[in-house]
């Protein structure tokens, strides 16, 4: 059964909580972004929740696959919290990412790459000279 996931945002209504993050209560009446998950099974439906303070959220929640969640109940919240929301969401999605560049190779490049691994794997096709020292 497939998990339907989104976020919302709401003030605490007790202090009962605690962030997912750095694992401190999360106060009555503090802004607080949760991250719910729910799946039905077999009429029964069950759902989780994580919550987080919002200085917390180092890196936006994103669902399986990585796509966005919606953010629901945004609009009961006071006006600066809603802003204090998307700021942070702006500035979380300026961040530049850690992914590693992929180069793409001709076809000449692949085949040097090619010919050098596999002279790495046959030992007795390597010549030695001034820089390479045979061990």
């Amino acid at each position: 059964m497939k998990m339907k996931q989104f976020l919302e945002c709401e003030y605490a209504l007790s202090n009962r909580i605690k962030c997912a993050t750095c694992h401190v209560v999360i106060f009555k009446n503090e802004l607080k972004i949760g991250h719910v998950y729910l799946k039905k099974d077999e009429g029964q439906q069950f759902d989780k929740k994580v919550w987080y303070h919002l200085h917390c959220i180092k890196k936006w929640p994103t669902g399986e696959k990585g796509q966005e969640l919606p953010l629901f109940r945004l609009q009961t919240i006071k006006l600066e919290d809603q802003l204090k929301i998307k700021d942070l969401y702006r500035s979380l999605q300026d961040k530049p990412k850690n992914k590693k560049e992929i180069k793409v190779l001709s076809k000449q490049e692949q085949y040097e790459k090619y010919v050098t691994v596999k002279n790495l794997n046959d030992p007795g096709q390597i010549d030695e000279d001034d820089d390479c020292i045979m061990l």
